[in-house]
């Protein structure tokens, strides 16, 4: 009888086992590594100029076997000043793809600082995630991911690819990442927070436990750039606890008090935005969510 409880024991954990698995196997993308995200912000954080900083970039795409093509631009910024700088653009072909979808990060920094947060951290994020869907190619997207120059001075290469393509070439989504460095919160901007990608997000978010907030409300980023028509447009930050709304509360000119002003504004585009600001663990922990959401239009 001991013999006969302990073997049903034994088959229900084992059943047990295998269920987890399978729901893990339905769910579980990319194993995203910590260590390669702190490798690809060292990298770019120890770059001197903005060019070496693309220079990093495009060594870490080489290794991934995938079409690289860059794209050098001379605009003059919203103040008249004329800029120089280099997009890079790299994807991953579906031969049966139907429609494109782009993600994006700038990898410019301001003078001051190591630019880690601001913005190395949204450029390894989406470096990150084009590791993920190269290993595991969508079948019925184009999936590019673009690195933009001159963002610092008005989004310049970002505005710059999308005039080049008025005319067609834009994707049908463009999903940006920009302070996306260290927190537990993942932001989403979202033109409408009830679309089939913000849904997506919010469900996955909620499956994989990963505290967010969705927003219509976000500060200038490259998103903004492709605010065109037959473009849908989204933005990914990654931050402390409550920080987010306390942004919104900032952006909407309200009083913020001094111990509830976001840390992060203090931070960016100051000597303090340095590596050690970084949390590649809390990166990797926020990528899956986003990666599963994206892999959900592929239908």
């Amino acid at each position: 009888m001991k013999h006969r409880i302990m073997y049903h024991l034994f088959i229900s954990a084992l059943y047990v086992a295998i269920l987890a698995v399978l729901n893990t196997a339905a769910y579980a993308q990319f194993v995203y590594s910590p260590a390669d995200i702190d490798d690809v912000i060292s990298k770019m954080t120890s770059a001197e100029t903005n060019e070496e900083r693309g220079a990093a970039i495009r060594r870490e795409l080489s290794k991934l076997n995938i079409r690289i093509a860059t794209e050098g631009f001379s605009q003059k910024t919203r103040t008249g000043q004329t800029v120089a700088g280099t997009n890079i653009i790299a994807e991953v072909p579906s031969k049966d793809a139907k429609w494109t979808l782009l993600i994006g990060a700038h990898y410019d920094k301001v003078s001051q600082g190591e630019g880690a947060i601001d913005n190395a951290s949204g450029s390894a994020a989406v470096i990150a995630l084009l590791k993920a869907f190269r290993a595991d190619p969508p079948k019925t997207f184009r999936f590019l991911a673009a690195f933009w120059d001159q963002e610092e001075v008005g989004l310049v290469g970002s505005r710059t690819y999308v005039q080049n393509r008025m005319e067609g070439g834009l994707p049908q989504i463009y999903i940006n990442f920009d302070v996306f460095g260290h927190g537990d919160t993942i932001w989403l901007w979202a033109y409408n927070e009830d679309s089939e990608f913000a849904r997506s997000f919010s469900a996955n978010a909620t499956r994989l436990e990963r505290p967010f907030l969705i927003s219509t409300i976000y500060p200038p980023s490259d998103h903004r750039s492709f605010m065109v028509p037959g473009v849908e447009t989204f933005s990914f930050s990654l931050g402390p606890s409550g920080e987010a709304k306390n942004i919104i509360r900032v952006l909407q000119g309200q009083q913020v008090a001094q111990e509830d002003f976001p840390g992060v504004l203090r931070l960016i585009h100051t000597p303090e935005d340095k590596k050690d600001k970084v949390d590649a663990i809390a990166m990797a922990k926020a990528l899956p969510a986003i990666e599963m959401a994206i892999r959900a239009l592929d239908k």
